[in-house]
């Protein structure tokens, strides 16, 4: 798997994303129970994931991620 990352100064890992090993003969060396997946053939494909609170954060400027988090996930953040 080849990797990326996207690294903010102040902000962090903003995205990251991978493109997947297709070449058989490098599967099957490591990856027998993945093999019965790719026997008959497959194409380059890969994916991303993106950080949408670390996003905001530097599109808006913010300091503090937790001002951008809509749903706060820390503890004490509810005044119930």
């Amino acid at each position: 798997v080849a990797a990326v990352d996207l690294l903010v100064p102040g902000v962090g890992e903003l995205f990251g994303g991978g493109l997947r090993e297709e070449r058989y003969h490098f599967l099957e060396e490591r990856l027998a129970r993945y093999l019965d997946l790719r026997r008959f053939g497959s194409v380059p494909h890969g994916g991303f994931g993106m950080g949408f609170e670390r996003y905001l954060q530097c599109v808006l400027g913010v300091d503090n991620i937790k001002d951008v988090i809509p749903f706060p996930r820390f503890p004490h953040s509810c005044l119930l």
